[in-house]
């Protein structure tokens, strides 16, 4: 339906139907490099999951570490940082 509408607005088939579609991998690893990891820092100094036992510090802090020097964040600080920062907006 989305592309029928482009294609109504006359924008041409490389926009309407594009043979790449978008990605915002590199827009996230650069998020996750700017703002997530020291995020994570925060955390390891303070952190509620770890606190209540749903989060292993020392496993934080590991991948912390492996983060900084891996190609690509893994997916699953990004998971930890949203459950730490969901009940901290609530407050």
């Amino acid at each position: 339906m989305f592309r029928d509408h482009l294609r109504h607005a006359r924008l041409p088939e490389s926009v309407a139907s594009s043979a790449e579609p978008e990605n915002f991998l590199a827009v996230m690893e650069s998020a996750l490099r700017t703002y997530g990891l020291p995020l994570l820092d925060d955390m390891l100094r303070e952190s509620l999951l770890a606190d209540l036992g749903y989060v292993d510090f020392d496993a934080l802090a590991q991948a912390r570490d492996h983060a900084e020097r891996a190609p690509v964040v893994p997916d699953l600080l990004c998971d930890t940082l949203a459950l730490e920062g969901g009940p901290q907006s609530l407050a």
